[in-house]
């Protein structure tokens, strides 16, 4: 991908010029200077490349293309638009990435441009001039599938120094390596591959091995491909300035190129070029991810999304080929795995009981020994409490997947009987109210760990509340509860997060409904007053007790009143509430009594 240092030179290299006669029969010569082809309308410029897709490359019929050869045309047509200039574009294939860089920064002829996704770096300022860029640079370290995701510079300092590094020589990808080894003193080897070579598809044919890559030709491929046989470890992220073309520092050409970057329609043609070649959903997720965050996380979700729309996609597919009759074998399959989980549950579970009556025994027997067992339970519980975190992160894809299963085949098989309809959407619901225990227990895992990364702006309160109702109104049918929604002020802001805002109310509507019984009504109410704005919660449940107080808005703690239809509870949803609230600037608060409903309050600051 990028052009690397070498001392090679090019031949001599012979200035392309080009003879046109004008309508008197007088010969005129193409300028090779700006300045002369600002005067004469004719100027010609000579580009040197080197493949490298989907940025510059040549087709099938010799024709060039990629995103950097239709930027130099699109300037072609922008010299002809604003200065009615024709220019020649002479494209000249080069060896390798070296020999571009080393005729610009050694030939110093004023009209060539070297064009292969030249990377920005100070090192190379030096001695060549770069056009703006234009698309962001940021390098990730993969590795082998077998090689584990480190977690730790601990860890990997133990795991990769036993590997092998593959790199191509005088790249920043070599740069990037040997300043790695010599930061940490690894010993690990290097493996250098010729520039014409992928770094990731060599590395997918090994076991163990390791390197950097640009992110956008990594996500490209994962992109295609979800089941790439490398992994993505998430240290050791580099970014740079970004991709440009280069071109000797005293070319008066980077005026009018500079001119033609910031030109009011560069942007827009940009991202029609790039749409040619790349995703534009992922173009624009990398260029926000390289200026507005450097989570680790952001770019895992991203990953798992492409994973979970690959997935989705080859289900429905195959939902589509193998209809009803498969339908039944996969339905089967399912409640065989169901099976097997509950009798592994049933086991632990029985082990568990007899470990905790032998230990119980114990205990009774030997009061001295009690600090001690402590101690240990307590580390038991910290295991167990990061396998639950763990399992909660990884059980979302295969809960989706039957949701997903549950509703294409609803949708696909509208001839069923209203009975089997109704178990397939129990099979729905179920999935629903296990992704909503799930998220709750990764949410409150992300703020008690100081992950959660609020975005603050304006939101109009009044549609987010109603689409929550909206998202309810099922639950509530079957309830047959009322909803009812009233508000003082129209069109008002407030200052949140607009995802953390949906879970907030989300949360509390789930709770009314929950305690509700059937027939009653929940009322939600929105006033402003001076410089904020109020979103109460009231339903006519059974209300708290003065003990529900002083146990309310903390984790696993479940109060006294009972869900009036059976529903589950982990206790963690009204914790998440007063967290998120809080992180936001506002404060939220209860008023109840027995018997008389509960109506809970969240107020936010005006935006």
């Amino acid at each position: 991908m990028r052009a690397r240092w070498t001392s090679h030179f090019l031949p001599a290299v012979v200035l392309t010029l080009a003879i046109a006669f004008n309508s008197f029969g007088q010969p005129s010569t193409i300028s090779h200077r700006w300045a002369e082809a600002k005067s004469s309308g004719k100027g010609a410029i000579t580009v040197y490349w080197y493949e490298s897709r989907p940025f510059i490359y040549k087709n099938a019929s010799g024709q060039m293309q990629g995103i950097e050869a239709e930027i130099l045309n699109g300037f072609k047509k922008y010299l002809k638009r604003m200065y009615r200039i024709d220019l020649m574009i002479v494209w000249k294939e080069a060896r390798d990435f070296g020999d571009i860089y080393a005729t610009i920064r050694d030939k110093k002829l004023d009209a060539t441009i070297g064009a292969s996704a030249f990377s920005v770096t100070p090192e190379r300022q030096q001695y060549v001039g770069f056009s703006p860029p234009y698309m962001s640079d940021i390098s990730v370290l993969i590795s082998s599938k077998n090689i584990p995701i480190a977690q730790s510079m601990e860890e990997f300092s133990r795991v990769f120094s036993r590997l092998t590094a593959v790199t191509i020589r005088e790249t920043t990808y070599e740069q990037d390596l040997l300043k790695l080894k010599n930061a940490a003193n690894l010993s690990f080897g290097i493996q250098y591959i010729p520039s014409s070579q992928n770094i990731l598809h060599t590395i997918e044919k090994m076991d163990s091995a390791f390197g950097f890559i640009d992110l956008p030709v990594y996500m490209m491929i994962f992109n295609d491909n979800p089941s790439v046989g490398v992994k993505r470890q998430n240290l050791f992220p580099v970014k740079r300035q970004g991709y440009s073309f280069i071109y000797p520092p005293s070319s008066d050409w980077a005026s009018p190129f500079e001119e033609y970057y910031y030109d009011e329609n560069f942007k827009t043609e940009l991202e029609r070029i790039i749409a040619r070649y790349i995703d534009i959903e992922l173009y624009h997720f990398i260029e926000s991810l390289a200026i507005q965050s450097n989570d680790p996380v952001v770019l895992l979700t991203k990953e798992k999304e492409i994973q979970d729309r690959d997935l989705l996609g080859k289900s429905q597919l195959i939902l589509q080929q193998i209809r009803a009759r498969n339908f039944l074998i996969v339905f089967a399959a399912m409640i065989l795995v169901f099976l097997i989980i509950i009798i592994i549950l049933y086991r632990k579970r029985m082990e568990q009981k007899q470990k905790i009556e032998a230990q119980g025994k114990s205990i009774e027997s030997k009061n001295e020994q009690l600090e001690k067992r402590n101690h240990h339970l307590m580390t038991l519980d910290e295991e167990k409490n990061n396998l639950i975190k763990i399992l909660a992160h990884d059980m979302r894809t295969p809960i989706n997947h039957v949701q997903g299963l549950a509703q294409v085949f609803l949708l696909s098989n509208e001839g069923l009987p209203e009975d089997q309809k109704m178990i397939i959407q129990n099979i729905t619901d179920a999935s629903i109210r296990l992704n909503r225990m799930i998220t709750n227990i990764l949410d409150i895992d992300a703020i008690e760990n100081d992950r959660v990364k609020i975005f603050m702006d304006d939101v109009r309160i009044n549609p987010l509340i109603q689409q929550v109702i909206k998202t309810f109104h099922g639950q509530a049918q079957k309830k047959n509860l009322h909803i009812s929604f009233t508000s003082s002020v129209e069109n008002v802001l407030v200052k949140g997060d607009p995802l953390f805002l949906i879970q907030i109310f989300e949360n509390l509507l789930s709770n009314a409904i929950k305690f509700s019984e059937n027939g009653k009504t929940i009322e939600v109410i929105v006033t402003g007053s001076g410089e904020k704005v109020s979103i109460s919660m009231k339903d006519q449940g059974p209300g708290l007790t003065e003990e529900d107080f002083h146990e309310l808005f903390k984790k696993f703690k479940r109060l006294s009143a009972k869900p009036t239809a059976g529903e589950n509870s982990t206790g963690l949803g009204l914790s998440i509430v007063k967290k998120y609230v809080e992180l936001m600037g506002g404060r939220v608060w209860c008023e109840s009594k027995p018997n008389q409903g509960a109506a809970f309050t969240v107020e936010l600051n005006k935006g």
